[in-house]
């Protein structure tokens, strides 16, 4: 009887995982579906780099304000309405974009749609934390660490499609009813496998609770860490959403590619993002080290941005996208390191709902610079500049964490 209830256990944690997963990765179709359009949107209306990049930063800002914020309360949310509210007004806020006409609303409408999506991550890693048993903590921190590649690659998939056979407008109509779709699975599955995960895990409450002093105290002891991974974080959306949502101006600008194949072949960039997650999750079996699993990748996006910017406008598209291709898969590890295995390993020192969102903010910090700032020094500059930035930036992280464990080394061979 007990393997018999062990196993139902573990079904009931695999299919939560796969709920969490489905509607992180659906929500990436409905917030994502602007940067995948972006060259054609702004083409529509006639607008600059920097004023299609604004609606991005809008997005961005709400967004990322929202992951610090959510991550700080999310404790106190009923999660169950709270995912269903959001992914609802994602659906209409896309059915509005779809319909509309004026391109000075867009910012207004993607900044409430970034306010709505940021409350999934804190409170879908907190819902995992409370109710998964500790064997089921690596299977989740794998399947959502590719929700932001599948999400990506869908809704760059979709947009290719839509952009060669009919209109940009079409992938927010088909966002729009996914997001239903995926609020109304949430909404029929949500009580039939949490409840009893719950009940597990207040069965064993007195054997793993602690306090929120305990917690407190733990969050001090990995300031540094924090703090390091913190600016990773920035740098990491800065170039992930920079390069995916630039990529296919940058073939159709520099290469002659045609808008729809542009993005077609931009798919390349989260296809190969999901492989980054096990990178990553490989790399930190062998290091046992956070930044040192990020100091690696960000290493390796140094030197392939070092050849994307010495091989520019030299007619070899192929090389670009490849090169940026695995740029993608470098970021998406290191996404998957700050955002999913640092909340849910540490859970015990922090709570893991607060760490995801304060460490996601971050992430989307960069990503609000990234949109604007990219697209500005693209207007003025032109792309070879923006490579110049990217480049240096990813360096920067790079020595940062070479630094850092260079520090830990240090204090480790003193004590």
């Amino acid at each position: 009887m007990e393997c018999s209830h062990d196993t139902s256990e573990a079904r009931n944690g695999l299919r939560l995982i796969l709920l969490c997963w489905l509607v992180y990765a659906c929500s990436y179709i409905g917030k994502l579906g602007y940067n995948a359009n972006i060259s054609q949107i702004g083409a529509a209306y006639g607008v600059s780099y920097a004023e299609a990049g604004m609606v991005s930063t809008f997005f961005f800002f709400a967004y990322g304000g929202g992951q610090v914020i959510n991550g700080l309360l999310c404790k106190r949310y009923p999660i169950k309405w709270v995912v269903l509210s959001c992914l609802s007004i994602s659906a209409v806020i896309n059915i509005s974009v779809a319909l509309g006409s004026d391109f000075g609303l867009l910012k207004y409408l993607w900044l409430i749609n970034g306010a709505a999506m940021s409350f999934l991550w804190t409170i879908l890693i907190r819902l995992l934390s409370e109710t998964l048993s500790q064997k089921d903590i690596p299977r989740a921190i794998y399947w959502m660490g590719t929700t932001v590649a599948t999400g990506t690659f869908l809704v760059y998939g979709m947009s290719a499609l839509f952009v060669a056979v009919a209109s940009w407008r079409v992938t927010f109509y088909v966002a729009a009813a996914i997001l239903f779709l995926a609020a109304l699975i949430w909404l029929l599955r949500y009580d039939r496998l949490v409840k009893p995960l719950k009940r597990e895990r207040e069965a064993e409450a007195p054997l793993l609770s602690q306090s929120d002093s305990a917690r407190g105290k733990g969050f001090a002891a990995i300031g540094g860490m924090i703090a390091v991974l913190a600016f990773f974080a920035v740098v990491n959306n800065f170039v992930k959403d920079g390069i995916t949502a630039w990529t296919p101006d940058i073939l159709a600008r520099i290469y002659n590619t045609p808008g729809w194949l542009s993005i077609l072949l931009t798919l390349l960039l989260p296809a190969m993002a999901i492989g980054g997650v096990a990178v990553a999750s490989r790399a930190y079996a062998r290091t046992g080290s956070f930044v040192g699993v990020c100091a690696i990748l960000f290493g390796a996006t140094t030197v392939l941005i070092g050849v994307v910017l010495a091989l520019l406008q030299t007619g070899l598209p192929a090389v670009t996208v490849g090169c940026l291709a695995i740029v993608s898969c470098m970021m998406a590890g290191v996404n998957n390191v700050i955002t999913s295995m640092v909340p849910l390993h540490m859970k015990e020192k922090v709570h893991s709902g607060s760490l995801a969102g304060v460490l996601n903010g971050f992430c989307y910090l960069g990503s609000t610079v990234s949109m604007y700032l990219l697209g500005a020094i693209a207007d003025a500059w032109g792309w070879r500049a923006v490579f110049v930035v990217l480049l240096m930036l990813s360096g920067a992280a790079l020595l940062l964490g070479l630094g850092y464990l260079a520090l830990r080394r240090g204090k480790a061979h003193q004590a």
